[in-house]
């Protein structure tokens, strides 16, 4: 089955397929839950995006979650708890997301709301933020350990940079890569280097000189690989190893693909000794 016949079959772009393939991004459940069985495999094998198994907040400081379980548990709404506490609904709304930590003058009330002594709701407000990295990817690991130095939640960093804190996460844990357009605002918010960020994020394979020019030729001609691949007679997985240099297009395919770019031969030839 080719890229494209698979993207056909799920409702996708092609171009959705290969930043699968690829790590880039994952499946959502929705399009996992089609996947697995046009390709047949055990849904056991598959790690679903974090939207259907973890929740995004389980970084929070240890007053936010109290405050968030209390409130849940009570059936209250936020600004009802925060009329409770005597505060501005936004002002609880930070607390409860750990973007804001309440002063001594509420611990009374807050000792009230939770069922705790004021000497136990002073200890929780001073608790730190600690986020658990282990296991996760080396840009996961950054980020994380620069939160724990700053005390940001997820809730808090997503707030500074305009994104949400199910968005950090999917960065954390790897399962998607930020795009350019935020990494001035997240190296800020974190106190690091863009540098720093770029180097710890996952690397895509880098197209081979013949990749290179074949990509150049496919956007000068207005082709896809699946048109290449067409054209030459073969398929599109291997054009995609000729762009990786994962492999490289000898005797008739060679000529093929030079007549299909609309170069030389002796290009082709040139750039393929050049990638040796």
């Amino acid at each position: 089955m080719r890229r494209v016949d698979l993207a056909q079959r799920l409702g996708v772009s092609e171009e959705t397929i290969r930043l699968w393939e690829r790590g880039v991004v994952q499946p959502t459940p929705g399009r996992l839950a089609r996947l697995i069985p046009v390709l047949a495999i055990e849904a056991s094998l598959w790690q679903q995006e974090p939207a259907a198994t973890a929740d995004p907040d389980d970084d929070l400081p240890e007053l936010a979650r109290r405050l968030r379980t209390e409130r849940t548990a009570l059936g209250l709404t936020q600004a009802a708890v925060a009329e409770r506490l005597g505060v501005a609904q936004a002002t609880y709304a930070a607390w409860e997301t750990g973007r804001a930590t309440p002063g001594a003058q509420h611990a009374a009330r807050l000792a009230a709301l939770l069922g705790e002594t004021e000497g136990a709701v002073a200890s929780i407000i001073a608790a730190p933020l600690v986020v658990d990295t282990s296991g996760w990817p080396q840009l996961g690991r950054l980020m994380g350990a620069r939160r724990q130095a700053l005390q940001l939640s997820r809730a808090a960093l997503a707030e500074e940079i305009g994104t949400t804190s199910r968005t950090i996460m999917t960065w954390e844990l790897g399962y998607r890569r930020p795009p350019a357009s935020h990494l001035p605002a997240l190296a800020r918010a974190l106190a690091v280097t863009v540098e720093e960020l770029v180097e710890a994020m996952p690397r895509r394979s880098a197209p081979s000189r013949l990749g290179d020019l074949i990509l150049a030729r496919q956007r000068a001609l207005g082709l896809h690989s699946t048109d290449v691949a067409r054209l030459v007679g073969t398929t599109e997985p291997t054009v995609s190893r000729w762009i990786n240099g994962h492999s490289r297009p000898g005797g008739h395919n060679l000529e093929r693909l030079a007549s299909v770019l609309r170069v030389p031969l002796g290009q082709l030839h040139d750039v393929i000794g050049g990638t040796a």
